[in-house]
């Protein structure tokens, strides 16, 4: 145990207190002592106060109390001069030695301590370190605690993940096995197979699926008291399956009887419900589950094996489960053949109906050929009185909007089939809107009508069928004349639309002050035979047709129509938009101004001048149109031999050189399709076709056939007099089409 080190100022009192008592005591209490060895004893105070200083100042103090003591204290008899000179040389020696050996314990103590502090503190942090390392062992042990759990419930994962994925496995192969059943029903469906070839899949796939020893799957359907084999699938020692079941006796009557899931293990030990095996017959357990259909139970689906079996629960599973899907798959097909057949008469009802659209076009045309070319040349006969010819061109308008009304049934078949042809071009929208307001303008005029225009696009040009862009203005045009009442106003406007940046549209408004149209009525109007009066009176004619010709037409184009309304007797604006409005070039030629029953153009002067004598074999059926065509035909300038049958026609071509032949397509004894193939190759003929006739497949074959033009009656003589100079001024190889 060690002395602390004590402050400054009590070791210094200590220290000085000792030295002044040690004199003291030298001094005084032994005055005749002459030891000097003794002044080193309190020197010793000085290792516990660890001061070197004050061990010399103490040696200095007792150095100066010996010659104090030397000279004026110790008696002159104690010692002599000399003896007085080695006492001070041994105190002085003496105390210097003593406070050397003093100081030197001091530093050696001071090295020691410190060194010792040193060991100490290293002590103290092995001591620390060593409770880390304790500590940090209990942690690791903790942690390998922790790690031992860790890889117990690890070790108990791995086994239940694979248990997991063993059961994930058996679940993978049976949905892999319901995924390649469902797919042979898909692919059975998809390919329209029969039903037995469809089942006898099913049958193979379950086969497969079920595996070994299954040998064979049966489905089976209920026929009175008997089971007939309906699908069957089969492999090893088995031939094909017996063809009828008994209900009685067989393990397939007793499921069908009491509708669920069973099996018989071994047939030898249950013979009352072997049939139709017998007991001893190769087939020794069975499996069968009730086929449902629309919630009745039709039939039994079993398999097969050839050993003694104990059926699974995943064997039961599997077999209710593909037993679902025969009951459904039956259904689908069942379905689906009945919509197939549905299908089929659907489209041979289609195909009846455009048989009798084309029929009717063709019937209603063919009379109207002769009345409106009578008509036309009539009207252009300055013989006639005025008076005359405006009832002649009066006749010749309505026989017009006759060709147009059968024209809208045309094109509607051809929309609800999709096949309503474009021949898109660039064109001036202003002059076709003017060009179909000229058609209407008569008709409006009768009713006092002021028919007005206010064109304020500047980029009229567009991209479009310019006849079908007419017919729609045209249809709106003419549903507002025959909406609005006498005096009353129709105005058609333009106007540019779209945003910087957008593509440009051109808006279209037709404007009228008419009977209006209920906010219900709106949409309707859109649609087929639907015409915005809901009365069924018809009091304004019409089929109801041009409307949804128009937006079928618009909607082609990219565009779309809409109307407005403030309600019955307010009046109506109709609104089209088309894109890519753009600047109509200048000289653009609004070549496909579609005619609805306006005023025949006339030829130019120059174009009858140029009329050049060709001899025409005319071939006709209808009388009264053979009888006009070949007088106005005469009339024009051309010879003309006149027949009405492809066998008179034929001999003609043999007996005559012809430069062209205009023939109708229906004729007595045949096609005039086939009639133009033979004059063609035979005589080289050009051909122009002349039918009531018009579908596109119609023209079409007339193309094919070697007609260079199909027009569709009633044509106007005008009209067949350009076609015949066109066709003579084109190259031998090309063709044209109405």
């Amino acid at each position: 145990m060690s002395l602390s080190r004590p402050t400054l100022l009590p070791a210094t009192l200590a220290a000085f207190a000792v030295g002044f008592l040690w004199i003291y005591i030298r001094t005084y209490v032994f005055r005749e002592m002459v030891l000097p060895l003794t002044y080193v004893v309190p020197l010793m105070v000085c290792v516990w106060t660890r001061l070197s200083w004050q061990v010399w100042a103490m040696a200095g103090m007792f150095i100066t109390a010996s010659i104090a003591k030397t000279f004026w204290i110790l008696p002159d008899h104690v010692l002599s001069p000399d003896e007085q000179k080695w006492f001070l040389a041994a105190t002085i020696f003496n105390n210097v030695v003593g406070a050397s050996m003093i100081h030197g314990i001091i530093r050696l103590r001071a090295r020691l301590e410190k060194k010792n502090a040193v060991i100490s503190a290293q002590n103290a942090e092995l001591e620390a370190q060593t409770e880390e390392l304790f500590q940090q062992n209990e942690e690791i042990k903790a942690q390998n605690e922790e790690l031992e759990q860790q890889k117990e419930e690890i070790e108990s994962q791995a086994e239940e993940a694979s248990r997991q994925n063993e059961e994930l496995v058996e679940a993978n192969q049976r949905l892999s096995n319901r995924e390649d059943i469902l797919q042979g029903m898909l692919d059975a469906t998809r390919n329209q197979e029969s039903q037995a070839q469809s089942l006898n899949s099913l049958c193979e796939r379950t086969l497969k699926v079920v595996g070994e020893p299954a040998v064979a799957v049966a489905l089976l359907q209920r026929n009175g008291d008997m089971l007939d084999l309906v699908a069957q699938a089969y492999v090893g020692p088995l031939t094909e399956l017996p063809k009828a079941w008994p209900l009685e006796s067989s393990l397939a009557g007793r499921v069908l009887e009491e509708d669920r899931t069973a099996y018989v293990t071994d047939l030898v030990k249950a013979p009352e419900l072997a049939a139709p095996f017998m007991a001893e017959g190769v087939v020794r357990s069975v499996l069968a589950t009730p086929v449902r259909m629309a919630g009745a139970t039709h039939g039994v689906l079993l398999v097969c094996s050839t050993k003694e079996m104990h059926w699974t629960q995943d064997n039961f599973r599997t077999l209710e489960w593909v037993s679902a899907q025969c009951g459904l798959m039956v259904e689908t097909l069942h379905w689906h053949q009945m919509l197939a057949e549905r299908a089929r008469e659907l489209e041979q009802a289609s195909r009846a109906k455009d048989n009798f659209l084309a029929a009717l076009s063709h019937e209603l045309r063919t009379p109207l050929t002769p009345v409106l070319m009578a008509a036309t040349s009539l009207s252009e006969d300055e013989r006639l009185p005025q008076e005359v010819r405006s009832q002649l061109s009066m006749i010749e308008r309505n026989i017009g909007l006759e060709a147009r009304l059968i024209d809208d049934l045309l094109d509607l078949t051809r929309i609800a089939k999709g096949k309503l042809p474009l021949r898109p071009q660039l064109c001036d929208s202003h002059s076709l809107i003017s060009l179909a307001m000229e058609i209407v303008r008569d008709d409006a005029q009768e009713k006092g009508l002021v028919l007005e225009r206010e064109f304020h696009a500047q980029k009229c040009g567009l991209m479009a069928d310019p006849s079908r862009f007419q017919q729609v203005i045209w249809n709106l045009l003419r549903n507002a004349v025959k909406f609005t009442p006498k005096g009353g106003k129709i105005t058609i406007r333009t106007r540019d639309e779209g945003e910087p940046g957008e593509t440009p549209r051109l808006r279209i408004e037709v404007k009228d002050t008419g009977i209006g149209i209920t906010e219900g009525a709106i949409e309707r109007i859109f649609q087929p035979f639907e015409q915005a009066h809901e009365s069924g009176e018809h009091r304004f004619g019409g089929l109801g047709l041009g409307l949804s010709i128009a937006r079928a037409i618009v909607d082609l184009h990219q565009g779309t129509i809409s109307a407005e309304s403030g309600g019955t007797d307010r009046g109506s604006t109709f609104i089209v938009e088309l894109p890519g409005a753009t600047e109509a070039p200048a000289g653009i030629s609004n070549s496909g101004e579609r005619k609805m029953g306006n005023s025949p153009q006339a030829l130019m002067p120059e174009e009858m001048g140029s009329v050049p004598p060709l001899h025409i074999l005319l071939v006709e059926d209808h009388e009264a149109t053979l009888q006009v065509l070949t007088r106005l035909l005469i009339r024009t300038g051309y010879r003309v031999t006149s027949v009405g049958t492809i066998t008179a026609a034929q001999s003609e071509a043999e007996a005559n050189r012809f430069d062209l032949v205009i023939s109708d397509l229906g004729l007595p004894d045949g096609s005039g399709n086939e009639l133009m193939e033979k004059l063609r190759s035979q005589h080289g003929l050009r051909g122009i076709a002349l039918s009531g006739y018009g579908m596109e497949e119609d023209v079409d074959r007339s193309r094919r056939s070697g007609f260079h033009a199909h027009l569709i009656k009633p044509i106007e003589m005008n009209q067949l007099r350009r076609t015949i100079l066109s066709v003579l001024s084109l190259p031998e190889v090309d063709h044209i089409a109405a």
